[in-house]
């Protein structure tokens, strides 16, 4: 610990010539350097003690204080953000203004110049500025939860989570469907959709195989679109994880998957400026921006190297996703080795495209994929492509049919009931 008041005294004593020390001694008694113990003689050569200690700059402007030219322009660049946090506006004042190539003039010409946290610290509460991020404060009635130890291989363990949010700032809320892997805390992948549904997760499933391949186990909430609350049953989602071979792990509390918890919080303060800030307008361009590049940029920020460099990660077969990525539906075969599947007639296609022959009332399972609608039959292992029936009158049909029918008797009777009155009055 440096003492700065004794070791003056014990130099000024040295000059006065009441004790012997020299300055490599006083170094070590004040845990100075000898030539701080030098400067400091050369000092009280000239001054006396108490204005030595006194700093040579107090009640001076620093020469690292903005000059108010660049104080004007952080205000105005500022009022493009009105609620941020101070790490994020540190990030994007240095990153688009003082890195920024094509804003060389403006930096030159405003004296703007790298700033650090705290000079944004200060200047957020000195101008009134809230954040809305606020740390929280540690309290002894506060439940603490032990942390876990992150996974060691990438694509072992993968954190997946959908929250509502305006994203847009318009008043409507869309959910992100988001992957974070617990070996390194980076985003795998991300996919909005307006509320949290299967499709959504199932597109997030389908970035995760494509850019990264199959992980080992999901972990998320008890959702049921997720899990079946009866556990001796698959929900569609988890009938594509048990063909993957994923294995799907419940989280029994929000602590317990606090990584992505975690994650969705940050995103929820960030994302809302930077969508402002790259002039994202619509949810597809966000969605393909969000997957192209801002999870990159992101986890430049935030990510971490796994303690393991092996992957658990398996390359995903493109071919079985075609039938993987379904839902399933039992259907019975009907008259004529047709099925009725969501209002209308399909016939099954045989490998010489002609009709495939299969007895009426047989069971067998209907494939729809979720992501582009394709519909499949499964018999005996093997899929087979499906037709629509357009020269047979649909389920659909025939209720429109029977309504019209029935609107039409309606008014007949309505229409006789009138005459019988009439009559009646006569």
């Amino acid at each position: 610990m440096h003492n700065k008041e004794y070791a003056l005294k014990l130099v000024q004593d040295k000059i006065n010539g009441n004790n012997t020390l020299s300055y490599s001694a006083i170094a070590l008694l004040t845990n100075y350097t000898k030539m701080q113990i030098i400067r400091y003689a050369k000092e009280l050569t000239k001054k006396d003690i108490d204005s030595v200690l006194s700093h040579g700059l107090e009640n001076k402007p620093s020469n690292n204080s903005p000059s108010s030219k660049e104080l004007n322009y952080i205000r105005n660049f500022k009022n493009q953000y009105p609620l941020i946090s101070i790490s994020q506006f540190q990030d994007i004042f240095n990153e688009d203004i003082i890195f920024n190539p094509k804003m060389k003039n403006v930096v030159k010409e405003n004296d703007l110049k790298l700033k650090s946290y705290s000079f944004f610290e200060k200047l957020f509460k000195k101008e009134g500025w809230i954040s809305p991020i606020k740390h929280k404060e540690f309290s002894k009635e506060h439940t603490y939860h032990p942390l876990r130890k992150p996974s060691s291989q990438r694509g072992f363990l993968i954190m997946i989570d959908g929250t509502p949010h305006d994203w847009f700032q318009n008043g409507k809320k869309f959910s992100l469907h988001l992957a974070i892997d617990d070996a390194t805390g980076e985003i795998l992948c991300g996919w909005f959709m307006p509320t949290e549904c299967l499709k959504g997760y199932v597109n997030l499933l389908y970035l995760l195989l494509k850019k990264h391949g199959i992980p080992e186990n999901l972990y998320s909430d008890r959702h049921t679109i997720l899990i079946n609350p009866d556990d001796t049953k698959f929900t569609q989602f988890g009938y594509m994880c048990n063909d993957l071979g994923i294995n799907q792990i419940v989280a029994l509390s929000p602590e317990a998957k606090g990584k992505v918890e975690r994650m969705n919080f940050t995103l929820q303060n960030r994302l809302l400026n930077d969508i402002k800030r790259f002039n994202i307008k619509t949810y597809t361009q966000l969605n393909e921006w969000f997957n192209s590049y801002y999870k990159n940029y992101i986890n430049r920020k935030f990510a971490y190297d796994p303690k393991d460099v092996n992957s658990a990660f398996v390359t995903a077969n493109d071919t079985n996703l075609e039938y993987i990525l379904c839902v399933r539906n039992e259907r019975t075969i009907l008259d004529g080795c047709v099925l009725s599947y969501n209002g209308h007639y399909y016939k099954i296609i045989g490998d010489d495209d002609e009709i495939k022959t299969i007895y009426k009332r047989t069971k067998v399972m209907v494939y729809e994929n979720v992501l582009n609608n394709n519909i499949y039959v499964k018999y005996y292992k093997k899929f087979y492509k499906v037709q629509m029936l357009t020269d047979r009158v649909t389920i659909a049909e025939k209720i429109k049919i029977a309504r019209i029918e029935n609107q039409k008797i309606l008014e007949q009777l309505l229409i006789e009931k009138e005459e019988r009155e009439n009559k009646g009055k006569k």
